[in-house]
């Protein structure tokens, strides 16, 4: 994962992302704030991509070494101040989807166990402001604009330095894997808001995408190819659909087949896919026969 420090016109830094709340990812952050600034008191700003663990971990760490406000996107704002508050209504929110899908039980169980024992990885922090809206300037850092750029999560946010065209991308644009669009409950169609992200992103015309893992990518052509894959996508999934109605759980088996996958993995899997089957059905392309508690079932429409 990085973490990326941009210097403003007047000496002070802004710092985007962080890691998660382990020892050895915050002395690489710390090592690395040091050997660019000089030390935490020239950090004036804490921009968080998207609510993330792997992002938003060493946010507590941060504000207790430099103090510099945390800026985040609106949406995934508001879902970690309400999974902070509600940590049982998120818990069940999790558990109505996996069942949604078709997960047994057990499945149910290990993912909440499973997230439970994550927390420690990224402690709640407050955010002290949002960004609200489709974009705008980067409030606090002259010279800098921020993106909301949806899909991998609903708040997710991009920034871009016009000046020369340098966009710090989270994890929008990722060079070797296409990032996890998955269903969320602020979001109808998570897999058209990442495309129309990316729609935006290429009318910036970038000139260097900084990913929040990998390798930087020069210009548009990972954009267009991401924005293929994410249709792609879909497709395969409306392949995958006949007229015999079948759950999400195995619409992934199909799209996946043998593949062993960690309960982590497994759960990625399946808010993708169903994020994908979601959207052929509400443009007509898959009958969906859905009462809950029962898992959903999809059919070629």
């Amino acid at each position: 994962m990085h973490a990326y420090v941009a210097a403003l016109d007047d000496g002070r830094l802004v710092l985007v992302d962080g890691g998660l709340n382990t020892d050895p990812a915050w002395e690489a952050l710390d090592a690395g704030v040091r050997a660019v600034a000089g030390g935490w008191a020239a950090v004036a700003l804490h921009v968080i991509t998207h609510m993330h663990m792997d992002h938003v971990g060493l946010a507590a760490r941060v504000r207790g070494a430099c103090g510099a406000p945390v800026l985040m996107g609106q949406l995934d704002a508001e879902r970690m101040a309400h999974a902070a508050a509600e940590p049982e209504d998120e818990a069940e929110y999790r558990a109505a989807l996996l069942r949604r899908c078709g997960a047994p039980d057990p499945v149910v169980r290990a993912v909440e166990e499973a997230r439970r024992s994550a927390e420690p990885l990224a402690p709640a922090v407050h955010v002290d402001l949002s960004l609200a809206g489709d974009g705008g300037d980067l409030p606090g850092a002259p010279g800098w604009r921020w993106l909301w750029t949806p899909g991998h999560t609903a708040g997710h946010v991009s920034l871009h330095r016009p000046a020369d065209g340098v966009v710090i991308g989270g994890d929008v644009v990722l060079p070797r894997i296409t990032p996890t669009l998955g269903v969320n409950r602020q979001r109808e169609d998570p897999v058209a808001d990442y495309v129309h992200a990316l729609d935006r992103l290429e009318a910036l015309s970038p000139s260097l995408v900084l990913p929040g893992h990998g390798a930087p990518q020069e210009g548009v052509r990972r954009i267009r190819e991401l924005r293929d894959a994410a249709n792609g996508e879909t497709e395969t999934v409306a392949g995958l659909l006949g007229a015999e109605p079948r759950t999400c759980w195995q619409v992934v088996d199909l799209r996946y087949p043998g593949r062993e996958m960690s309960v982590s993995t497994r759960m990625l899997a399946l808010r993708e896919t169903l994020a994908h089957l979601d959207r052929l059905a509400a443009a007509g392309r898959a009958a969906v026969a859905e009462e809950a508690p029962s898992p959903a079932r999809f059919a070629a429409g």
